[in-house]
């Protein structure tokens, strides 16, 4: 019994490792494929089919790898991109992506780490072939979201093929100019504005101008017809009573010439005081 023991023991353990090299579990948000000597058999608990649970395998002959069922984030920082308008752009981007055919997924980039990357390549290129054809306002703001749907389009197109994934969701999370060209281009911005209120100020004094041109000539006219209409009257009113009119422009003149506290020196018999020294003036 004593000489037995160690094999009982050894027993044991071999049948231990063989139960657990004979089982595996699968959650709910995982998938897995089995491999007999390196070569696909089957997929377990793939997108749209529900199959989380235990699974038996055959020992030491088949293995399995295990791979995320949820949606996967890929995150792109830094991505040199040279716009239609040739102004060069830093460009951030986030994929969100899941893997769809697990078998391709594995002959293609084995794991997911190597899937990451190869779906780093393909997003590069698309966002050269989508952003290197629209103008940097458009990358910046003006149709981020048209170029995005773009991208995302030009992805799934490769990376079904060759990784078996799905792209879900494209976003550019930043867009800047570089550094070293920011500085040129807010100056050439801020040129631009200067011209555009110079321009306004220039169109502002012309209006002006007209505008006290067309007063002033206004005035003048209105200046001119009263004058005339005061000469109208005026030579009405001397023609009904002469004596009347030379008595009040010499009441006007004394008015215009007498201002309070001004010392003036004439004759007494000056023609200026004519109707201070007689009834009647001559």
């Amino acid at each position: 019994m004593t000489r037995s023991l160690p094999f009982i023991v050894g027993g044991a353990i071999l049948l231990l490792i063989v139960i657990f090299n004979s089982i595996f579990i699968v959650r709910q948000d995982r998938q897995a494929i089995v491999l007999a000597f390196g070569q696909y058999t089957r997929t377990i608990n793939s997108p749209g089919n529900d199959e989380p649970g235990l699974y038996f395998k055959m020992p030491f002959v088949e293995s399995v790898v295990i791979y995320d069922r949820r949606n996967i984030g890929l995150t792109l920082e830094g991505q040199p991109i040279v716009a239609s308008d040739q102004e060069r752009l830093i460009v951030d981007a986030i994929v969100r992506w899941q893997i769809q055919d697990a078998r391709r997924f594995y002959q293609s980039a084995l794991t997911e780490e190597g899937g990451a990357s190869r779906l780093e390549t393909f997003t590069e290129a698309a966002m050269r072939r989508a952003l290197g054809g629209a103008g940097s306002d458009d990358i910046i703001s003006g149709r981020r979201a048209v170029l995005m749907q773009q991208i995302e389009n030009d992805l799934n197109a490769a990376a079904a093929t060759e990784l078996g994934v799905r792209v879900v969701d494209v976003r550019i999370r930043q867009a800047d100019l570089p550094p070293e060209t920011q500085e040129r281009v807010y100056e050439r911005m801020r040129s631009e504005r200067q011209q555009v209120a110079g321009r306004i100020r220039a169109e502002g004094e012309r209006d002006a101008a007209i505008i006290r041109a067309t007063a002033n000539q206004e005035s003048e006219r209105l200046r001119g017809e009263g004058e005339g209409e005061r000469a109208r009257i005026f030579a009405q009113a001397y023609g009904r009573d002469a004596e009347f009119a030379a008595f009040y422009r010499s009441m006007r003149a004394y008015d215009t010439a007498l201002d309070q506290g001004t010392p003036i020196v004439v004759p007494p018999d000056s023609d200026f005081f004519r109707y201070m020294q007689r009834r009647r003036g001559g």
